[in-house]
């Protein structure tokens, strides 16, 4: 039996046994007047004789133990079942407490989502939901059980939320009372349940809200609403309750349950907030309305809806509830005394008190209103556990599994991200729901439920069942924790890219390689005779097969402005997008806003062809129009949210019947290193080892010593043929991809001079193969100095390192006093690799090439003559702002009669072929072309520009547009010999310069 039914049934008891015994007290003292009198006994009366008396006595005494016994027990259960704040005086020390503790009630916090807020008042929670079962009221006072004695008060207190409603019946006169008592009362349902958890509506026609006024700070938080004035607006207010207790009925019970209590006792999550509709007063309504309140009260309160009415009737009035005034189904009655009783009942010896539908005939006193310092106390407590709540959602470690990588992936993925009406909302990556599209404008929560969806997926399932590509577009460093940095070891074993600030052609490269293991897999399932990833992993065992997920953040930038970077991305989403499904491949793209994207909006159908394949879809707050794009054009439901994690996931492709209302869990940071610290417990455990990320982060320098590929370099040059591992990918101008573990075969060959990272994910670094054929110079173009030199460096360390000690010679040439500190650092790098190396300024310059270009001709006329010995060392000749040396290069030798510019041209005409390159560096790409003389552009036929606009770049790339590589710490190479397009890197950084900070480009 539920504790409301009890507390009914024993203060029904109470006022029955008083009834018999008081009826005895009264006879016994008719009987001992009458007989002090001297009068006889009248034949309605018994005779009392000593043993009568005796035995009246002990039926008495009997009958006053019985109810003292239930007047304790009645006491013991109303305290019980209204505990704190649902029962404590106004004067308790907890009403002033400045500590905001654990919820004491409530379905949710953040409202419909269900799940529990992060803050409310102080109090034990009681219940299976942590709700009171009784809220007090006031006193039932009852009258002295023997003569002499004292009256007997017990607390008043009446069931309402998921039990029932409340009518006060008033007269006008003591109306403050009735208001005082809705007042007292809701403050104690507010300070009981979570923030959030109750929504209340007022409908005040007679004071327009001033007996409230004290909760008005609650209207801005959408606790409570605007205070309802006139009977049009009240009967619209009904109408939105009653479609709620219908939805409820229809959603939430199912007929399943009765009510949300007892669904909450089943163990399903309540999912609902209550629904407080206050009455100040009660207007005569149309039929309609007035049905529909009946059955607002009828039906509401197994749905959470409940009624608190104060009506006004005249006194006198015999009708229950009074003279006019209907009586509210389920609901618990308090009515004036004058309203309803005659002089010869129990409680008219109270006048001014009060009766309740609990306490019978029995006089009660409601407790004052409480003071106006405890409602500012409570509503400021609710307002702060509301916006915290709205700041930080339910806590991700509840979703966490309790045991890692657990999960086997071939039938698909799942994750729980965010708490709905039913529990956990997950989302899952299966043949159904194949790719996942997340909308929201800024701080609506999307970088929250992305980390949900990557930690949780980690943890569930192991790095040979699931593999990530990382990608953030944006400013933030959210991925950034999935790779090492300084000071943290930690990787996500799962990554194999993570891109921060990701380049826009990096992320074309991550998509790229996503299609390219999808025909790798479409290769082998064909040969094995597999219709799906399911059957693959079933017919091919020696390999795990695992399941890809993409994730993309701002994808949008990739597709914006619309030129080939742009169209090859749109490429690559339609193909993932239509045929990942059967392969095991993943979109999760993840946008601000999907409005306005170039290249989708000046593609005829490429929008829906790709955004058609995408029928889970998550939406966090963000504008009705933007609604529509990302959900459905009818679909309008994110345009309504206004919390930060309020979410729509839809499975249907957008169609509103698919909208699933949720709260995304906050990735707590202690949750989240403990997972990191077992994440790296097993990584350390794993056997072979698990390899780290490769690391992406647009704005960190590329660091040469810390490449991979200059790393494996040991005096050979870099294979001019890749192993068959490398899948033929290109290493830096059209060579093959280095081995999977950055070695380098023995085999002969040119050396390559590195010049920076690639915006792609392999090789490690890419440069110019200085071969000896026409052309293989390398031009430095820009006005960007520290880019230039440290391409230039890099170039001549790197080929320095190819080469055997002494098989190189160095003549370094610092044109630009501002570059002689560079010059330095370069050749005491190269000397330490055993490479002889001069160092001169702008006055050597003349010497240099003319020593250049005699040795060019001994070389030739050596070779003619079948000597090619000599041939056999590599000159190099680094020359730093070449163009600043241009006065004295024109000027000619008065003995020759050569200038400088006739050695140069020898040198960048002839060099090549006899094993003496040019490294130069080029202010501006005319003066280049000045350099190089009329029709001699060609003699440099590999280049690499930083900090130019694409125009000036035009016809050295062959009248092929540049659009890229403008920026600082960009640029973009070109080998007329082996590449087609240009190609943006990231440039090595001057030597000077260590990683000590993010240098995820090295890695």
């Amino acid at each position: 039996m539920s504790g409301t039914r009890r507390a009914r049934l024993l203060v029904s008891g109470i006022s029955e046994n008083l009834g018999v015994v008081l009826s005895l007290a009264d006879r016994l003292d008719e009987q001992a007047a009458r007989l002090e009198a001297g009068e006889g006994p009248s034949a309605a009366t018994v005779t009392l004789d000593a043993e009568t008396i005796n035995e009246a006595a002990a039926d008495l005494a009997g009958s006053l133990e019985g109810v003292r016994l239930a007047l304790s027990e009645a006491a013991s259960l109303a305290r019980r079942h209204a505990p704190a704040f649902a029962g404590a005086g106004w004067d308790a020390p907890e009403w002033h407490s400045t500590s905001v503790a654990a919820p004491v009630a409530g379905p949710a916090a953040a409202g419909p989502a269900g799940a529990a807020g992060p803050a409310g008042l102080g109090g034990p929670v009681i219940g299976p939901g942590g709700q009171p079962g009784l809220w007090r009221l006031g006193r039932i006072l009852v009258p002295p059980l023997a003569r002499g004695g004292r009256p007997v008060e017990v607390p008043l207190a009446v069931p309402l939320l998921d039990a029932g409603n409340l009518q006060i019946t008033t007269t006008r006169e003591r109306r403050g009372e009735a208001v005082g008592l809705v007042r007292g009362l809701l403050t104690r349902v507010l300070a009981s349940a979570s923030p959030g958890a109750v929504r209340v509506t007022v409908y005040d026609p007679h004071e327009l809200g001033a007996g409230l006024a004290g909760f008005a700070p609650l209207r801005a938080h959408g606790v409570v609403g605007p205070t309802l004035t006139s009977r049009a607006r009240l009967e619209a207010a009904l109408a939105e309750l009653s479609a709620e207790v219908g939805r409820i009925t229809v959603d939430r019970l199912g007929g399943r349950f009765d009510s949300l209590r007892e669904r909450e006792d089943a163990g399903v999550p309540r999912g609902e907030p209550w629904r407080l509709l206050i009455l100040l007063g009660l207007p005569p309504l149309a039929d309609e309305a007035a049905r529909t309140l009946e059955a607002v009260a009828a039906q509401g309160p197994s749905c959470g809806v409940h009624i608190i009415a104060v009506v006004e009737a005249e006194e006198g009035a015999d009708a229950p509830g009074g003279r006019g005034v209907p009586s509210l189904p389920r609901a618990e009655t308090v009515t004036a005394v004058e309203l309803q009783g005659d002089p010869g009942d129990v409680g008219a010896v109270m006048p001014g008190g009060w009766r309740t539908s609990m306490s019978g005939l029995l006089g009660c006193a409601l407790d004052d209103a409480p003071p106006m310092s405890v409602v500012a106390q409570v509503t400021t407590r609710v307002v702060a556990g509301v916006e915290q709540a709205v700041v930080r959602g339910p806590d991700l470690g509840g979703l966490l599994p309790p045991g890692l990588w657990e999960y086997e992936s071939s039938a698909g993925v799942s994750v729980p991200v965010a708490h709905g009406p039913d529990g956990a909302v997950g989302l899952t990556f299966d043949d159904d729901t194949v790719h996942c599209l997340v909308g929201g404008q800024a701080g609506a929560g999307k970088s929250t439920l992305l980390l949900d969806v990557v930690y949780g997926l980690a943890a569930r399932y192991g790095p040979d069942q699931l593999r990530f590509h990382l990608l953030d577009f944006k400013e933030g460093l959210e991925f950034a924790q999935f790779a090492q940095r300084p000071g943290d070891p930690f990787f996500l074993p799962h990554a194999d890219t993570v891109g921060i600030e990701s380049d826009r052609e990096f992320g074309v490269a991550v998509l790229r390689a996503a299609r390219n293991e999808m025909q790798r897999r479409s290769v082998t399932m064909r040969a094995l005779g597999a219709r799906d990833l399911r059957g693959l992993r079933a017919a091919d065992r020696s390999s795990p097969w695992p399941r890809v997920v993409v994730v993309v953040d701002e994808f949008q930038v990739m597709l914006t402005p619309l030129d080939t970077v742009a169209r090859e991305a749109v490429s690559l989403l339609e193909v993932l997008a239509r045929q990942g499904r059967a392969y095991g491949i993943h979109l999760l793209l993840a946008s601000q806003t999907l409005s306005g994207i170039d290249a989708l909006d000046a593609t005829a159908g490429k929008r829906g062809s790709i955004f058609g394949q995408f029928a889970l879809r998550v939406a966090l707050r963000t504008s009705i129009s933007e609604s529509r794009v990302l959900l459905s054009t009818a679909n309008e439901a994110a345009g309504a949210l206004s919390g930060v994690g309020e979410a729509i996931v839809n499975r249907r492709n957008g169609h509103p019947v698919g909208n699933e209302h949720v709260r995304v869990a906050y990735p707590d940071p202690a949750v989240l290193a403990e997972l990191r610290d077992q994440l790296s417990a097993m990584v350390v455990r794993a056997v072979p080892a698990m390899r780290p990320p490769r690391v992406f982060v647009g704005h960190a320098p590329a660091v040469l010593e810390d490449n991979p590929a200059f790393q494996a370099l040991a005096g050979r040059p870099v294979p001019a043929s890749g192993d068959p591992a490398g899948g033929g990918a290109a290493y830096g101008s059209g060579t093959a991809l280095l081995p999977a573990d950055g070695s380098v075969d023995g085999s002969a060959g040119d050396p390559l001079a590195f010049v920076g990272v690639p915006l792609d994910l392999a090789p490690p670094a890419v440069g110019v193969r200085l071969a000896r054929l026409p052309g293989r110079h390398l031009a430095v173009l820009g006005p960007l100095r520290r880019e230039a030199v440290g391409m230039l460096q890099a170039a001549a360390v790197s080929v320095g390192a190819q080469t055997a000690p002494g098989g190189l010679v160095v003549d370094i040439v610092a044109v630009d006093p501002a570059t002689v500190a560079a010059a330095e650092t370069l050749a005491s790098a190269l000397r330490r690799t055993g490479h002889p190396t001069y160092v001169t300024d702008v006055t050597g310059l003349r010497g240099v090439l003319a020593s250049a270009g005699a040795e060019i001709r001994a070389r030739e006329e050596a070779a003619l003559a079948g000597q090619g010995g000599a041939a056999s060392t590599t000159r190099l000749l680094v020359v730093f702002a070449l163009d600043a040396g241009r006065a004295g290069l024109e000027a000619r030798d008065d003995a020759s009669r050569r200038s400088g510019l006739d050695d140069l041209r020898t040198l960048t005409r002839r060099g090549p072929a006899v094993g003496v390159h040019l490294l130069g560096w080029w202010r501006a790409p005319s003066r280049l072309a000045d350099d190089l003389g009329p029709g001699h552009r060609d003699d440099i036929a590999a280049w690499v520009a930083t900090g130019l606009p694409g125009g000036d770049l035009f016809g050295l790339a062959g009248h092929r547009p540049v659009t890229a590589g403008t920026t600082p710490n960009r640029a973009v190479l070109f080998d007329r010999h082996v590449q087609a397009e240009p190609r943006t890197v990231v440039p090595f950084a001057p030597l000077e310069t260590r990683s000590g900070a993010d240098n995820g480009t090295a890695v």
